[in-house]
């Protein structure tokens, strides 16, 4: 199973081929990553899109479970990603909650290229 970030939520709606072998896979997403796809193509005036993101990727989110706020915490203290920016809120739950769950984190995001349990895909 996959979890995707809200990088590769985007490119999924925006029809990326790199991302069309992912399509059919079971997935998993958190409500933060739901709400900066959105934001992010209502901002491009791409609303259609951000809806039927949301639709369709609605029922397979999750909230982040409170025994994991201390470990996203310090992740996001202790690591900064390949570009040497610390990673936002959403990256880091949903990399952390991932990775707690056996999840493969789908993502085109470069600063999780050389973290472990990353499918990197542009």
């Amino acid at each position: 199973m996959f979890f995707l970030d809200t990088y590769a939520i985007i490119e999924m709606a925006r029809g990326n081929p790199s991302y069309r072998p992912f399509v059919r896979e079971p997935v998993i997403t958190m409500r933060a990553n739901l709400l900066e796809v959105y934001y992010i193509l209502a901002q491009s005036e791409e609303t259609a899109l951000a809806d039927s993101s949301l639709k369709l990727l609605g029922p397979h989110s999750v909230d982040l479970p409170v025994e994991l706020i201390a470990r996203v915490a310090e992740f996001r203290l202790l690591k900064k990603g390949a570009t040497g920016r610390r990673f936002s809120y959403a990256d880091a739950t949903g990399y952390v909650y991932a990775r707690e769950n056996g999840y493969e984190f789908l993502t085109g995001a470069e600063e999780f290229e050389a973290l472990p349990f990353v499918r990197y895909v542009r």
